[in-house]
């Protein structure tokens, strides 16, 4: 029989989801932009609704429930590399946390019945497979340890091509942890895999702890780090902020809109009219609130023009705002924050079912509502509704909380209502990376305080390249990314980065951490933007990544 002299020429990258976003969106994104600026052919399997928006991207194609495909669109392609997105219709998108609103295309993993999955699985199989043979793709490497990495297994096994995955924290967390439906697929793709990615040290130990039993798991095992553009942020001077501002409506000014300008002020007439001693129903009932969540806020430039750029300090928080990534400890820390530095202002980019809880948590500190503060913070997790994973507390808050007797309570509340006002915490709804490029180099620091081990948040190493200060907490790869990066910042400036993970430590260290880090803003912009360029870059990851897909090819 004649072989196929012909060596494999592409490289495969395989995601579930879209590439807009954050997390391992982010990391595709990412991944995708420098293979192709690094000259390589490229054909991504994933759920991209708007490919057409990526100048990396020169191709598109779509495959009905049959596999027979449709093209979307061709065009020159921007570099000396060029991407193809291969996006199979689907069903059911199944998601690692349930979606805030019931839906019945976007389910919760362990909600889907088993025929269900199957669909999917097969759907993406063949897609994959095809792909393969087409293509000649050297290699796969598949987000996740579910589900895809199942599908890139069972088309591996009718001749693709083979694959590497790269577990990140959620899907193991989240669904691996909780359904043995999802750790047996997830065995059996770890054990067809040819590699296994970690993104950091801390990720290493976690797929050990969870994985172990997999056959042959430790020979297969390297490293594939997280990184950044670092040419998508800049040091922004102080003067310069409120142009900066301007750069971000720019950016906004044709996307759709979410959270109308109206809805805060409803929310605290809501807030207001519970009166004293509301019942847990009433609370939650004053929350509700239905609007595009994966938008930015309409009044989004009105709320940033209204911030005194030249004297305010400043930390964002980017991310999901769920309880799982801890945004309700910072709002409980800023008033110390607040407090030390007069005028001071919280930026807080994502979106997340917490969103009307996190905005009732501001204003009842901002209004001296100790008996409101109380109950949320008890309520915890169940502020996010349908969204949450768990109506567990907010551990920091309970640790914040059940530390103080009265008179520090009383004490702390009243701290609270005179140091925040109405524009003290800026919620801007969801920003796409365009925007969230320049609205770090809004910030003097970052504030990360997840609450789960996150697996390698791109947060540390965004924060740095715009030459801005990240504090979280010291557990998982949060604590790991950011002990990596102290190491090349100059001694004062290491204390900053971490806080303590106890729940008792975890809020009083954020506000310490962050009211030094303000004292003297931006001190160390430089030297953050030299270590994220030196150690986080996505070109060196790029290139590490081509060379093991190609790898792969030759067993």
């Amino acid at each position: 029989m004649d072989l196929d002299p012909r060596p494999p020429t592409a490289l495969g990258v395989v995601h579930g989801y879209g590439l807009a976003g954050a997390g391992s969106n982010l990391w595709t994104r990412a991944i995708l932009r420098a293979l192709a600026r690094g000259g390589h052919t490229v054909h991504a399997v994933c759920q991209e609704s708007r490919p057409e928006r990526y100048d990396f991207v020169s191709k598109a194609v779509a495959y009905d429930a049959d596999g027979t495909p449709r093209v979307l669109f061709e065009r020159e392609a921007a570099g000396p590399g060029a991407v193809t997105i291969h996006r199979p219709d689907l069903d059911v998108l199944p998601t690692f946390v349930r979606p805030s609103t019931p839906s019945d295309y976007v389910v919760y993993i362990p909600d889907l019945d088993d025929d269900a999955v199957e669909g999917y699985l097969a759907r993406n199989a063949a897609v994959l497979a095809a792909v393969a043979r087409e293509h000649d793709v050297a290699g796969w490497v598949v987000n996740h340890t579910v589900l895809m990495a199942a599908a890139a297994q069972r088309a591996r096994q009718r001749g693709g091509a083979p694959y590497g995955v790269l577990p990140h924290g959620s899907a193991i967390e989240y669904v691996v942890k909780k359904e043995e439906r999802s750790r047996r697929l997830a065995d059996e793709a770890l054990a067809g895999a040819a590699r296994v990615f970690a993104l950091n040290g801390e990720m290493e130990g976690r797929i050990r702890d969870v994985f172990g039993d997999v056959p042959g798991l430790e020979a297969k095992m390297g490293r594939m780090p997280v990184g950044t553009d670092t040419s998508v942020f800049e040091l922004v001077e102080r003067a310069d902020r409120a142009a900066t501002v301007e750069v971000i409506a720019g950016v906004v000014g044709g996307a759709e809109r979410g959270r109308p300008a109206d809805q805060t002020d409803q929310l605290h007439g809501r807030l207001a009219a519970l009166g004293d001693g509301p019942s847990d129903a009433d609370v939650l009932a004053a929350l509700q609130a239905d609007y595009p969540r994966s938008a930015p806020d309409a009044d989004l430039e009105q709320k940033l023009r209204a911030v005194d750029w030249d004297a305010a300090r400043t930390v964002v928080y980017v991310g999901r705002l769920i309880a799982a990534k801890g945004p309700a400890d910072l709002v409980l820390a800023f008033p110390r924050v607040a407090a030390r530095h007069p005028g001071a202002v919280l930026l807080v980019a994502g979106t997340g079912g917490l969103r009307e809880g996190l905005e009732a948590l501001v204003w009842a500190l901002a209004e001296g509502r100790g008996d409101l503060v109380r109950q949320l913070v008890r309520l915890g997790g169940a502020l996010e509704g349908q969204g949450g994973l768990d109506a567990e507390p907010f551990f920091g808050g309970q640790g914040l909380l059940g530390g103080m007797d009265d008179a520090a309570f009383d004490a702390y509340v009243e701290t609270a209502r005179q140091s925040m006002g109405p524009g003290s915490v800026v919620f801007t709804g969801f920003l796409d990376h365009d925007a969230l490029g320049p609205l770090y180099g809004l910030a003097d620091a970052g504030a990360f305080p997840s609450v789960v081990r996150e697996a390698s948040p791109l947060v540390v190493p965004e924060s740095a390249a715009a030459g801005v200060l990240p504090v979280g907490p010291d557990v998982g790869g949060m604590g790991d990314s950011l002990r990596t990066l102290a190491r090349g910042l100059p001694e004062p400036a290491r204390p900053l980065l971490l806080a303590r993970a106890g729940a008792e430590h975890r809020v009083a260290d954020l506000a310490d951490r962050l009211g030094r880090a303000l004292d003297r803003p931006r001190e160390y912009a430089a030297d953050l933007r030299r270590e994220a360029e030196a150690r986080f870059d996505w070109r060196a990851i790029a290139d590490r990544l081509a060379e093991a897909l190609a790898a792969m090819a030759d067993g």
